[in-house]
């Protein structure tokens, strides 16, 4: 004798979907994730932007400096690249403006003494512009520059004391991002050797 399960007849419920609970838990599992991602992102966003400030200040010095050193190494190129000879285009001197906002190197000319090849650095709407007046040819050295300051060198007054301020972003930036970085530089202006 066999005897055979007949299967029931009734009502079966098959479950199709979520749960209203099942999708409040995985909404709020899905929001505290995206929490911690923001802070994770917030975290590690705010080093990079410092370095990322920092860097460009550091570039913007190392610019600066290197025109600086390139003009007060001894002697100026004519306005067609040429070197000249060791008489031609030779460090004559230099000034300053009585408020300290420009500085005027002086080169020989092509003859001696006068007229000399004129060479001047000032702070033009937040950059450090070089100007070469007799071409009247401008150069912008650095940006974001804030402050430039050029006084006699207070430990030797045969030397040139250089103040540049750079301020990441400079004020007429329309990102203004937070932090503001600034860096003031001093370079001292050594005369060539004769």
């Amino acid at each position: 004798m066999y005897l055979r399960a007949e299967p029931t007849v009734g009502h079966t419920r098959t479950r199709r979907g979520f749960t209203i609970t099942e999708m409040v838990i995985a909404t709020f599992l899905t929001a505290f994730l995206a929490v911690l991602l923001a802070a994770a992102v917030a975290t590690f966003a705010r080093p990079a932007a410092e370095v990322d400030c920092r860097t460009r200040l550091a570039l913007e010095a190392s610019l600066a400096a290197e025109a600086l050193a390139r003009d007060l190494g001894g002697f100026s190129a004519d306005n067609s690249g040429n070197p000249g000879t060791l008489t031609q285009y030779k460090f004559a001197n230099w000034s300053f403006s009585s408020d300290g906002t420009t500085l005027f190197l002086n080169f020989q000319g092509t003859s001696p003494g006068p007229p000399y090849l004129i060479v001047t650095y000032q702070q033009q709407n937040y950059q450090l512009v070089r100007t070469q007046l007799t071409s009247g040819v401008q150069t912008v050295v650095a940006s974001h520059v804030t402050g430039f300051l050029v006084q006699a060198d207070p430990g030797n007054p045969n030397n040139v004391q250089i103040e540049l301020t750079l301020t990441y972003p400079d004020p007429s930036s329309p990102r203004r991002p937070f932090p503001n970085f600034s860096g003031t530089y001093v370079f001292i202006g050594v005369p060539p050797p004769p």
